[in-house]
């Protein structure tokens, strides 16, 4: 495999900061899962504090994932995100998979399924206020909203990168205020409103029986999605500013704001109604706001999830196409794609592409399904690596102390560990529960490994 970049001279065309990080990693955070997941789960687990304890775990599991993450970028500084950290530490072939997984699912599934929340949600305000009849017309078909949100910021970041990158982190503004108002409108209805957290069936299993346990662990692998981009700085590392410093940072900063927000929006979202009325429901959210101010509040957070859906798109448009860049630079991906002048362009317009075919061909339900479990794995085997004894390319390592380069600090060794047993576990459990579920995974996977030997990439490895 050639060698990759120079960190250095990469590093010489930085252009984002910390605050711009942070706010990718917001945006790529809160997307679609947070706004419909809590239905899906509550229908699973039957209890609003069932839920709220996922959420809870899967804020944990994902700061322990930026933690670990944080160290990756330390001592591999560069864009490419899994790809970069497998194929070097250990194999281009595993590095290749964790792309392909990059590429169909890790970004282009996720934008087609933040996409086709931004429509959920935003599509019934037209109806309501804009629409004759109150009656989406006929000429607006589904998921063309979807569809035009992406090639949008598709367009955008192809060939007006700074400026919407400036739009993005407006728009992540917006959406954070919005949402802040949400919370406190809800507050305002601690003492008036009849809130449900212990309404919960009487025929409800124990919470240590074996069909609980395994519940909780589908529930969130679900959640793990909402959680997914707390890993967005990495593949921009390369167009930072001081990537060994602040990308660590904003991986830390932006999870911990993002879970301290998700695990209060959801105690609004599963306790503001009896637990029938929204288990199983996409738009718990909207019913949720309805329910505690009536149309207008249900306005805002229709308008807060649209911006939190449409900053998902633009985070992971800005981000996913700079990982196929890395693979074409290693002559894993077609030489098209190759970092340089219109590189940017490609990629972008790559992704946006599949994003837009998965968006007429998937149901939400169905990219829900797949994209949290196969996701959850690739990320946890990049982390794995940071426990393998000799890590071959950090620099310590290089210089024939390998075995200090592996003496991680007990936080990080600590929270890898805790990011890669609770990852494994939790996807162990629901092969049990949904082993349908995994039938996506597996055909990614498959589809990976045909790739790459149908193309002959395992002959320019090495």
């Amino acid at each position: 495999m050639n060698e990759l970049h120079d960190s250095t001279s990469e590093s010489s065309s930085a252009k984002f900061g910390l605050t711009t990080l942070t706010c990718v990693v917001i945006a790529s955070m809160i997307g679609a899962g947070v706004f419909t997941t809590s239905g899906f789960a509550l229908a699973d687990l039957g209890s609003p504090v069932r839920v709220l304890i996922a959420w809870a775990i899967g804020g944990v599991i994902a700061i322990c994932g930026a933690i670990a993450y944080g160290e990756l970028a330390r001592r591999l500084p560069g864009s490419g995100g899994e790809y970069h950290y497998l194929s070097k530490q250990l194999h281009p072939f595993v590095g290749f998979l964790a792309g392909w997984v990059s590429l169909t699912a890790g970004f282009s599934g996720a934008i087609a399924m933040a996409a086709m929340t931004f429509e959920a949600y935003v599509v019934p305000i037209f109806e309501t206020y804009v629409f004759a009849d109150h009656v989406r017309p006929g000429w607006l078909k589904e998921n063309s909203v979807a569809v035009v949100a992406i090639l949008t910021f598709g367009v955008g970041h192809a060939f007006l990168i700074k400026p919407f990158a400036s739009v993005q982190n407006a728009i992540v503004g917006i959406k954070l205020f919005a949402l802040a108002v949400f919370l406190v409108v809800a507050a305002t209805k601690i003492q008036t409103h009849t809130w449900h957290l212990s309404d919960s069936p009487e025929d409800l299993a124990p919470f240590w029986s074996t069909s609980s346990i395994v519940a909780l662990a589908g529930s969130i692998m679900w959640i793990s999605l909402s959680y997914a981009g707390f890993n967005a700085a990495v593949y921009i590392a390369s167009e930072v500013r001081n990537p060994e410093t602040n990308v660590p940072r904003s991986l830390w900063l932006g999870t911990g704001l993002v879970t301290v927000l998700y695990v209060l929006l959801n105690l609004v979202f599963v306790c503001s109604n009896p637990p029938q009325d929204v288990a199983g429901k996409k738009e718990i959210a909207a019913i949720s706001a309805k329910s505690l101010g009536g149309d207008s509040l249900e306005l805002l957070i229709r308008v807060a999830i649209g911006l939190g859906t449409l900053s998902s798109v633009a985070g992971m448009i800005m981000t996913g196409p700079r990982v196929f860049s890395r693979m074409a630079d290693d002559g894993m991906f077609p030489s098209w794609f190759r970092t340089g002048r219109n590189s940017v362009h490609r990629t972008v317009l790559l992704q946006s592409g599949i994003a837009t075919t998965l968006v007429l061909s998937s149901s939400l339900r169905q990219l829900l399904s797949y994209l949290s479990t196969t996701l959850a794995i690739s990320s946890a085997v990049t982390v794995l690596t940071l426990l393998l004894p000799k890590g071959k390319t950090h620099p310590s390592a290089e210089s024939g102390n390998a075995h200090a380069a592996n003496r991680l600090p007990m936080l990080i060794c600590l929270s890898a560990w805790f990011y890669v047993a609770m990852t494994f576990l939790t996807a162990l459990l629901l092969v049990r529960h949904a082993p349908r579920d995994l039938l996506g995974t597996a055909v990614i996977f498959v589809a990976g490994g045909l790739v790459w030997l149908a193309t002959g990439r395992h002959r320019i490895a090495r």
